[in-house]
């Protein structure tokens, strides 16, 4: 159980920088519409994390261990983390210049009025689909199926890294609790800053990532 756990850990803390871009959601929720909102964006996080990687490792059981040829993984991650790192790039010159407002997305925009149901569709959808966020929670599965075929302790090793990957999405939740009334004006600041920022903080974690998956996957070749 303690591989599988320790396994985990340096990608679910991967996954928690991977997420700073996604952070800004829960951020905006929190300063703007009711507690469960915010607790609905976390649980349909939680969830994506978990459903992803109880996927993954049966496949991993079923398919790859009794192979023993998990070589194309290590490509994968390569190739994937160049294209984080283009990707990077491309975010970094195209970043509005000083003095000049950033534009706000659409979808953005509209989250003040965002209900429980749809951010619960939405944290889903990040923490499954977003290719970023995607990469890790497959590697991390992949590494906890590899550290272990025990059942039970695999599936200690998902959920410790669903829960420590979930800190930065989970943290306005936890300040909105722990501060009630008065956190209001610390989200409302945190969201303006993170909104006036989010193209650099995208255009870091993205090279931040790549770098990191291409070493990751040149190891495992």
């Amino acid at each position: 159980m303690l591989a599988a756990i320790l396994t985990a850990l340096p990608l679910a803390l991967a996954l928690v920088l991977a997420a700073l871009p996604v952070v800004l959601i829960p951020t905006a929720l929190a300063a703007k519409r009711p507690m469960r909102v915010t607790g609905s964006f976390l649980a349909g996080w939680v969830s994506a994390l978990l459903t992803v990687g109880t996927v993954v490792i049966a496949l991993v059981d079923v398919l790859v261990l009794p192979t023993g040829n998990a070589a194309w993984f290590g490509y994968a991650k390569i190739v994937l983390g160049l294209l984080l790192v283009a990707l990077a790039v491309r975010r970094w010159l195209g970043r509005p210049r000083a003095g000049a407002d950033p534009d706000v997305p659409g979808w953005l925009a509209g989250l003040g009025s965002m209900t429980a149901g749809k951010a619960l569709g939405l944290a889903f959808l990040l923490g499954a689909v977003n290719p970023k966020n995607l990469v890790l929670v497959v590697s991390a599965a992949t590494a906890i199926a590899e550290a272990t075929p025990v059942p039970a302790q695999q599936a200690v090793g998902l959920i410790v890294f669903a829960l420590v990957g979930s800190v930065g999405v989970g943290a306005p939740l936890a300040v909105t609790v722990a501060m009630g009334d008065r956190a209001g004006s610390v989200l409302a600041a945190a969201d303006r800053w993170m909104t006036l920022q989010s193209t650099t903080i995208v255009a870091v974690v993205l090279l931040v990532l790549g770098v990191l998956l291409i070493v990751n996957g040149v190891r495992e070749l």
